[in-house]
Formats: structure tokens, C-alpha cells, sequence
């Protein structure tokens, strides 16, 4: 072959190979916003060359759930409870196509299996004879030893819960359980509110009455978690534990490797659900299990046994390359932890068959559709979208009770008139909620950043402040209102209070504080403070976003809907645990500011702490013939 031959195959293989890549897809792997540029890292890291994928953001992984229904994103890291949004949105559409497994478990077809362990010497062979025996639990609101046996019981007929609409919707759960076994150990907060916590625990006592500390009932507590359970059982006084198969194999020295067996195995076995027993060295008969962490796609992404193939193919070089990676917490944060292992599934499995298969559906479904729900009015798109958005996470993750998205053009009208139950009213709209005869029960809490103060060189004091001249945000009815409250008591018209552009008294939010290292806090008319002393020290007027009720509401409906509103803020706020799973505060739609709470709130309170924030001195700082401004 002539050396001008094999230059010209040579460039028609490379054109070939160019032509094939090209023709192969970049796939898209959503992410929570939050976590962009962790998985551009991972994704820059230079063996990932050639993996040809992309890192998208989505606002939390219920938008990137929609992303991928829309086809603007192919693949998103999830969970169970993400998969249960996915069947609920579209289930037809959805396929979970990979598992992400732990090393230990690699060949196990769940997460983990919940189960039942009794003493051999037990008289306990059914589940009807669970009734008044000494219970062992990992834990108040945790999967295998609260959640599933609620599940199994009530599904079988042998828990019966109360619909009684006079306590709460989590009373009535430890109402049920109290009812049924004659003492437990159940540790855990079971309020967030330390009262009503401490009050549930008093009036249902049998259920701390196994614990280490029954006055504490709460962890630490050697009786409780996954070993506690079943240490419970053998060292305490209980007759029968929930927990999982890999704390058994371990308490019992049954895992093999140096860890000394703390209990003997032969004195225990698996209570099943058909009412036989297995001993515990064996397979063991689970009740309910968890389904693994896993990667979810869209039907047309995984059309044909090739493009399945080749998007496994594709994750599983990422996901090897993440275990590689230098930063530990990004890989962790795209659910990739040192111990994992991808697993291809051998076919895409739509989201519902893979919770049922497991029995996990019916885990987080425990309450079902005969609870009332509580109506959350929306006044436009956007806040109806948010709403049904919260909706599908909060139930997913076992907040309760169920939230149901009701839209109106007039929301305080419809609390008032009894079509919905909450309704979110901003500071300029609680005099007209007032009228309607609703009460505030729920406000959001401004980041401490956020919170606007006023500074102003040493030179200047309080009585200065008319000639020195205020500087603010104009554009900022917060910022307005809070020039307005610092002229109280000097003499001013608050009608003629304008931004001075050269004035020496600046009224800024705390996170600007670092370009006034030289000035000092105005508190009050006598009081200076360092600029480090912001948050004792806020001209914060404004009302907040508050959730309204209406003003009959019971006492236990407004205890329900303060706990419900809390939940939401340990787990979608702004430091909550499940915030990259949806941000109930921030932007939610592009265009849309604020929808339903401000985008800088973090958490949701009960109470105002500001003493300046109150309605009456709102109302006298306000000028009704100020012209209206755009609100911040």
C-alpha cells in the first residue's frame, strides 16, 4: 500500500470514528442546584474524558423529576421517596434503570428488610398475639421500627388506628401503638415543640417505659437504634423487636469478620408474617423492605435494551470515577459514598413496580386517604405549581398530615368561607386577613444576614439623623418602612422621607456590614454598638409572610398545622436535611419572586421574636399617600 493509500484510510477511520461519536448522545445528569459544581468537578476530572455527559441544575430533584419528564434532562441520582414522587407525577414514563448498593450488600435485592425478632422461648406465633406484649423499637418515626410496623399491623388488620379528627395526626399513630402493646421503648422527639413533646410522652408513658432512661425517652439510650432494639429484647425486658437483618447478623456475631457476638443466636428467631418462625442463622422472612438508592430515567432515554445499555454504560464509568474522586462530599452528595457499588438493572423498571416489589409503597402510603387533609390555598400558577410541588415531597418523606393545593383568585375569602384551611398572607395583607377574621399561626424567618439595620459613623447620633441624612433602597418597601420607624420621635413627616444619596446614615442589610468596619450600629436614641453586634440591633419592621387560619380553628388543628409547618422547615428549609430534595424558600420559578414566602427566609417559626415587627406600629409608620412601590 502507498504511503498517500494509507494516509487516506487512515483519515476515513478517524472520520468514521468522529462521525460515530458524534452520533453518540451526551447525556444529561441533573442535579440540585446546590450541587452543580460538585458534579462539574467530578465531571472535569480528566479520567472522565470521553464519558460525554453533562451536569444540568434543577431547582431540587423534584424539578429535575420535571426536567426529565419534559426531556430536558435523562437522568437523575434518587432515592425511594424521589421514585414515589416519579410514580405519582408520570409513572409510565419513568424508569429506574440502576441500583446504588453498598459493598457489604452488593448481591442483596434491598436496601435492607425489616423484621420481626422474637425469643424462642416465646409464646408469640402470630401477629394477632403481638397484642399487649413488650414492644422494642429502633426509634419514633424511623422506617423499620416505627413506619412499617404502622404499615403491616394496620394492613392486617390487627392495629387499628383512630380517625379521631380531636388529636393529631401523629398522636393518633402513638395512640394506636400504646393502645396495642403494654409497654415499649420508643425513643425520639415526638413533637418538635419541647411541650407538646414532653405532654405526649406523659399521657402515653407506656411506650418510654422500656427505654434506659424512660424519663428521657430519647437518644441516647442503649435501647434504642437497630442493636438497641434487639439489646432491648435480650438484655431489657422486651418481648419482641423491630429492626433489620444486617443488625441481626451482627449483634449475633453472624457477619463473620473480628466482631465479638454480644447475644446468643440460638435463643432467637424471625417472627414471619404468616405465623411460622425461622431461626435467625438462616434466611431471614422480612416484612417490608427498603428499596435501594438508585438512578431514574425517562422511558424514550431507555426506549430499546441498546440505549438501556449504553446509558448504564455511561453511568457506571461516572459513578467509578466518583468513588475515585478527591472530594469525598461531592461524590456524597450525588449519593456516590465510599462503600457503594453501581448496579445495572437487567431491564428499566418503572418506578411503581419497583416500590411494590419491595412493599415500600404501601410503607409511605401507611395513613392513606381517610386522614383529612390540610388545604393550602394558591392565589396564581406559580403558587398552585409550588404547592403541588411541596405536596408530592413532604408526603413522600413522611410529613403529615397530607397537604392539598386548592386555588382561588381570592384565598383569604376562601378561608374565610371554609374552602380551604391556610392561606399565606404578606405583610401588607394581614389587616384585610384580620377582617376576614383569620389568625396568623405560622411566620418565616429571615436569614439574620437579611435583617436591615442602621449604621452611621461615630460622629453621628440619633438626634442627627434629620440633617446627616439617611441613605436606603427606595426600591425596598422593608427598607422604606425602617427609614420611617428610625425618624420615630424627631419631629419628621413620614410622608416626606426620602433616600438621601449623600447621607451619612445607612440603612443596609447585615450581610453588607463588612464595608462598614469604621461605623457603629444606631440602636435606639441612646444606644451604639459595634457593627459585629447586628443582630441585637435591627430596624426590621416589615411583617413577615404568615400562614392564616381562621380564628375558630381548634386548638388541635392549629397544634397539627404548627407541627406540620415545622416538619416542613427540618426538612425542605433552607439548613433542612432534605433541602436538595425540594427548597421550600428561594427562587422557585424564574420571573416569579417570592411565591408564597420570601426567597431569603430560611425556616418557619411560631412566634416573632422582633419586638418591632408588631401590626400597630406597622400601621402608624405607614403612609397611605406614599406612592406604591415594587416590594422587595
Amino acid at each position: 500500500m502507498s504511503p498517500r493509500v494509507e494516509i487516506l484510510v487512515v483519515a476515513l477511520v478517524v472520520g468514521l470514528c468522529q462521525v460515530a461519536l458524534a452520533e453518540e448522545p451526551i447525556y444529561r445528569l441533573c442535579v440540585p442546584k446546590i450541587y452543580l459544581k460538585e458534579c462539574q468537578q467530578l465531571l472535569a476530572d480528566p479520567s472522565e474524558a470521553g464519558i460525554r455527559m453533562e451536569c444540568v441544575p434543577g431547582r431540587d430533584r423534584v424539578d429535575c423529576l420535571e426536567l426529565i419528564e419534559q426531556r430536558k434532562a435523562d437522568v437523575l441520582a434518587s432515592e425511594p421517596e424521589d421514585m414515589y414522587i416519579a410514580y405519582h407525577r408520570k409513572n409510565e414514563d419513568f424508569r429506574v434503570i440502576s441500583e446504588i448498593r453498598t459493598q457489604q450488600d452488593k448481591d442483596a435485592p434491598f436496601r435492607y428488610e425489616g423484621i420481626i425478632l422474637v425469643k424462642k422461648t416465646s409464646p408469640i406465633h402470630t401477629l394477632q398475639q403481638l397484642r399487649g406484649a413488650k414492644s422494642c423499637h429502633t426509634g419514633f418515626g424511623r422506617n423499620v421500627g416505627y413506619r412499617i410496623p404502622i404499615t403491616k399491623l394496620k394492613n392486617t388488620k390487627v392495629l387499628k388506628v383512630s380517625l379521631d379528627p380531636e388529636i393529631s395526626a401523629t398522636e393518633r399513630e402513638l395512640k394506636a401503638l400504646s393502645e396495642f402493646f403494654s409497654e415499649s421503648c420508643l425513643v425520639g422527639n415526638y413533637s418538635t415543640y419541647p411541650n407538646t413533646d414532653r405532654s405526649l410522652k406523659k399521657k402515653y408513658a407506656n411506650l418510654c417505659a422500656l427505654c434506659e432512661k424512660p424519663e428521657q425517652c430519647n437518644y441516647p439510650d442503649r435501647f434504642s437504634g437497630y442493636d438497641g432494639a434487639i439489646r432491648c429484647l435480650d438484655k431489657g425486658k422486651g418481648e419482641v423487636a423491630f429492626t433489620k437483618v444486617q443488625y441481626i447478623k451482627k449483634y449475633f456475631g453472624l457477619a463473620g469478620g473480628d466482631t465479638p457476638a454480644e447475644g446468643n443466636p440460638d435463643e432467637f428467631e424471625y417472627l414471619c408474617e404468616d405465623g411460622t418462625r425461622k431461626p435467625i442463622t438462616g434466611p431471614a422472612c422480612s416484612w417490608a423492605q427498603r428499596p435501594w438508592m438508585g438512578y431514574i430515567s425517562n422511558e424514550q432515554a431507555v426506549r430499546t435494551p441498546e440505549k438501556l445499555d449504553q446509558l448504564q454504560h455511561r453511568l457506571e464509568r461516572f459513578f467509578a470515577n466518583g468513588l475515585q474522586a478527591q472530594n469525598k462530599d461531592a461524590a456524597a452528595h450525588l449519593l456516590i459514598q465510599p462503600n457503594a457499588v453501581y448496579h445495572s438493572k437487567d431491564s428499566a423498571i418503572d418506578p411503581k413496580v419497583y416500590l411494590e416489589r419491595a412493599g415500600y409503597k404501601d410503607v409511605i402510603e401507611r395513613d392513606g386517604s381517610a386522614i383529612r387533609k390540610i388545604r393550602l390555598c394558591a392565589q396564581n400558577d406559580a403558587e398552585f405549581a409550588k404547592c403541588q410541588a411541596l405536596h408530592q415531597a413532604a408526603y413522600s418523606r413522611d410529613a403529615r398530615p397530607e397537604l392539598q393545593c386548592i386555588q382561588s383568585v381570592d384565598c383569604v375569602l376562601a378561608v374565610s368561607k371554609k374552602e380551604a384551611d391556610l392561606v399565606v398572607v404578606d405583610g401588607n395583607g394581614w389587616a384585610g386577613a384580620r377582617r376576614e377574621n383569620l389568625q396568623p399561626v405560622i411566620f418565616e424567618l429571615l436569614d439574620p444576614l437579611e435583617t436591615l439595620v442602621a449604621v452611621a459613623p461615630p460622629s453621628v447620633g440619633y438626634r442627627d439623623i434629620p440633617t446627616a441624612g439617611v441613605k436606603y433602597d427606595e426600591t425596598s418597601e422593608r427598607a422604606q418602612l425602617a427609614a420611617v420607624f428610625l425618624h420615630g420621635g424627631l419631629g419628621v413627616d413620614k410622608c416626606s422621607i426620602r433616600s438621601n444619596p449623600e447621607g451619612q446614615v445607612h440603612i443596609v442589610p447585615a450581610s453588607e456590614l463588612e464595608k462598614y468596619k469604621d461605623y457603629q450600629l444606631l440602636c435606639g436614641k441612646t444606644d451604639r454598638r459595634p457593627v459585629t453586634d447586628y443582630q441585637s440591633c435591627p430596624v426590621e419592621v416589615q411583617l413577615p409572610h404568615a400562614v392564616f387560619i381562621r380564628t375558630e380553628t381548634t386548638a388541635v388543628e392549629q397544634e397539627t398545622i404548627k407541627h406540620l409547618f415545622s416538619a416542613f422547615s427540618d426538612k425542605f428549609g433552607a439548613h433542612g436535611k432534605f433541602v436538595d430534595v425540594f427548597a421550600i424558600f428561594g427562587e422557585f420559578q424564574q420571573g416569579h419572586p417570592n411565591v408564597y414566602f420570601d426567597d431569603k427566609a430560611v425556616a418557619f417559626i411560631t412566634e416573632i421574636k422582633n419586638p418591632y415587627q408588631d401590626e400597630q406600629i406597622v400601621q402608624q409608620l405607614k403612609c397611605e399617600s406614599r406612592n406604591k412601590i415594587k416590594k422587595n
